[in-house]
């Protein structure tokens, strides 16, 4: 019995890490995808960091966080088929690995998502932007230091 427990844990912790982790495979999945521009900055400069989080909350927050990298994703595309299957995939990727969407901006047919995702020693916040012909997701990481 103590077996078959132990064996069920595992696997639960395996597949969590798992899932934890299809944001990261989608950009892993699509950074040499000609159709898309990719960029990768390893440490985020401060002012990047304060655009991110909004002034007055980086000004509170700087000496508790560091970057810890940025990723970016661009299609630019006409293709329709493209950029559902793209839109889809990246929802599909937050709510598996169970982001919480803080903020939704819509104007006209574009779409701005803001998600966030906390746990001991980091904070993970993504900008999804839906335009049509042109949608962009960022991952932002951020360690949390020591105070």
């Amino acid at each position: 019995m103590k077996k078959i427990l132990t064996i069920m844990c595992m696997a639960l912790t395996f597949g969590t890490t798992l899932s934890a982790q299809q944001l990261e495979k989608l950009f892993d999945k699509y950074m040499e995808d000609e159709r898309f521009n990719y960029v990768y900055q390893k440490r985020a400069n401060m002012m990047d960091r304060l655009a991110d989080m909004g002034n007055m909350e980086g000004l509170s927050m700087e000496k508790s966080l560091e970057s810890s990298g940025r990723q970016m994703l661009t299609l630019n595309s006409t293709d329709i088929v493209l950029d559902e299957n793209f839109t889809k995939e990246v929802e599909n990727a937050l709510k598996s690995d169970k982001y919480e969407q803080v903020s939704i901006v819509r104007n006209g047919k574009n779409r701005v998502e803001t998600y966030e995702k906390r746990n001991d020693k980091e904070i993970t916040k993504v900008s999804f932007i839906k335009n049509p012909g042109n949608i962009i997701i960022t991952l932002n990481r951020y360690a949390l230091r020591n105070k």
